[in-house]
């Protein structure tokens, strides 16, 4: 249904060439996107049905949902905010990814070999098993 969708939008407004062409607009090119893989998946699936290992092709039928961002536009706009917001959080990333390996530092240098002999009560195990502590 994707591929006949696409084609049918593709007939009506022209692949690319022209300025209201299909391919010009960019949520357009996440349908074709979509369709393709649909119909790959479809004739990989045909030609080597023996094959059990089309895992991998069938896992892009998970992109199938990104088809209802364009019929909804309401989910439209919310995504176009999301995606002109990811520069100016770009900031806030750089300074939680410095704060995360701050205190990773902090915490390793802090907490090493702490918990080392901590369930055992031997270096190495005793004949083939560590002898643990009871409590």
């Amino acid at each position: 249904m994707f591929a006949v969708e696409a084609l049918l939008k593709i007939v009506e407004q022209g692949f690319w060439k022209h300025k209201n062409s299909y391919l010009r607009d960019g949520w357009n090119w996440i349908d074709f996107i979509v369709a393709v893989l649909g119909l790959v998946e479809l004739f990989l699936s045909t030609l080597f049905a023996s094959l059990p290992s089309l895992g991998p092709v069938r896992m892009l039928r998970a992109f199938r949902p990104l088809k209802s961002i364009n019929s909804i536009p309401s989910m439209r706009r919310l995504i176009l905010t999301l995606l002109t917001s990811l520069p100016a959080l770009a900031n806030v990333v750089l300074f939680l990814l410095f704060v995360f390996i701050l205190f990773g530092i902090l915490g390793v240098h802090t907490f090493a070999g702490v918990t080392y002999f901590r369930c055992r009560l031997t270096p190495q195990p005793v004949g083939g098993k560590w002898a643990m502590d009871p409590a």
